[in-house]
Formats: structure tokens, sequence, C-alpha cells
């Protein structure tokens, strides 16, 4: 028997649950688009091991909690879905760590979310993070393009800021095993 934080459905499972779960086809197509971007990603990464079908799974169903909100905790929702049916604890930690470049202590109590930490530490979490900023909707965009908007959108505030300069940093690290 799989221990719990091993299991993981197949593609079509994954997308399968989605529409179960009534995701938006707009959500739905664009977690496609991430999971597409990842898997571009990591399929460049040649200096250490990935799990692909971690980052795969995890990119579909990162925004899963979109069945309930679309604002920023998303992510716990997502999190909290995926631990609710069984699947790995690596799953729900992409979706609760997705949002932004991240989400410190700081941002999170700024946010109204539980006071913790949801900044990507694993490298799959990294990779799903970078790829989700990659995607505006189901369009590829630059970083620089994708905080721009965000930019326009809601000002420089001190989040975006520092979300921007952790993304910077992550998409360095994954440069670095490639």
């Amino acid at each position: 028997m799989a221990k719990k934080e091993e299991i993981l459905p197949d593609r079509e499972f994954a997308i399968d649950l989605l529409k179960e779960l009534k995701i938006p086809l707009s959500v739905r197509r664009h977690s496609e688009k991430v999971a597409d971007k990842a898997m571009e990603i990591a399929n460049k990464i040649t200096k250490v091991k990935v799990d692909k079908n971690l980052i795969e799974i995890g990119a579909l169903l990162h925004d899963i909690g979109r069945t309930k909100t679309h604002g920023f905790s998303h992510a716990l929702i997502g999190g909290k879905i995926l631990r609710e049916r069984g699947f790995s604890d690596k799953l729900a930690k992409i979706c609760e760590t997705h949002i932004l470049g991240g989400l410190d202590i700081e941002d999170a109590k700024r946010l109204g979310l539980p006071e913790k930490n949801y900044l990507p530490v694993s490298l799959e979490e990294k990779i799903i993070c970078l790829a989700d900023k990659h995607m505006a909707g189901t369009r590829e965009v630059t970083i620089k393009e994708r905080f721009n908007r965000w930019f326009q959108k809601y000002g420089r505030s001190q989040i975006l800021l520092k979300s921007r300069e952790r993304i910077r940093k992550i998409q360095k690290e994954i440069e670095s095993y490639m």
C-alpha cells in the first residue's frame, strides 16, 4: 500500500476531478497551460533530480481551491481539499505556496490568512510557482509583464515588490540546475 505522501492521481484523474468540482473552464485551461509550462521547465533541469509526475499533477491541481474563491485563500482551500481527499501532502503544499511568489508570515497576516510561511520550499513547488507566474490565463508572459500588469492593477505594494524579488530568486535558482 502506498504511503499517503506518495498518493498522486494521474493526469486524466486530475482533470476529471477539476471538472467534478466545477472548476470554471477558464481556470482548468489555465491549469493545463501551467502544467505544460512547468513540464517545459522541469525537462530543462539536468543537474538535479525532479519529480516530474508531482510537477505535472501539482500544476494541474494548483488552483483547485478556486472552487470556493478566487481570493488569496484559494491556496489554503486547495490544500485542504487535497488533504481531505487523501492526496499527497506534497500536492497540498504546492497549492498553498503558489500564490504570488509565496507569502511570508508578515504577508499572510496582511492578507488575512493564518500567520505562517507559505513560501515554496521544494524544487517542485518552486517550478510550479514560477510556471504559474508565466501564465496570464492561458497566455504565456514574461515575469516582467506579469508584475507590470499587477503593478498597474494594484499599485506597487510591498507584497508585490517582495513577490517579484522572490520570483526572480526562484528563477535564478531553477536556471542554475539547467
